[in-house]
């Protein structure tokens, strides 16, 4: 079956690698997926997301709420908020979760796979 069969365009496959490409942006899909909440401020995200690359197998020098909050504002959070993902505040800080069931399955196996299951 294609990605077309499935009613899935080239883009929508990219867009859904390139939120899976980085651990932190899967958090965030994670963090959100697993709970009851579709809204959070930057700053418990980045907490969260912490603490979730401080007990996993992540490859990261850095897991600081401090560096994963500047990370997020920077570079994760204006991905996810272009794809449609969420909606994310710049001045605010709050970022608000859509979800999206192909991004939530794809991390879950990417999370199965690598035995990160943190969230």
């Amino acid at each position: 079956m294609t990605p077309s069969d499935r009613t899935l365009s080239t883009a929508d496959v990219d867009d859904v690698f390139e939120v899976l490409a980085d651990w932190r942006r899967r958090a965030v899909c994670h963090y959100f997926a697993s709970g009851d909440q579709t809204a959070a401020d930057v700053t418990a995200l980045a907490s969260a997301i912490s603490e979730h690359g401080e007990t996993s197998t992540v490859d990261a020098t850095d897991t600081s709420p401090s560096t994963i909050r500047t990370q997020l504002e920077e570079e994760h959070l204006p991905v996810l908020h272009r794809i449609g993902l969420i909606d994310y505040d710049e001045r605010s800080g709050a970022v608000k979760y859509w979800g999206s069931p192909t991004v939530e399955k794809w991390a879950d196996h990417a999370e199965a796979v690598t035995q990160r299951t943190d969230f």
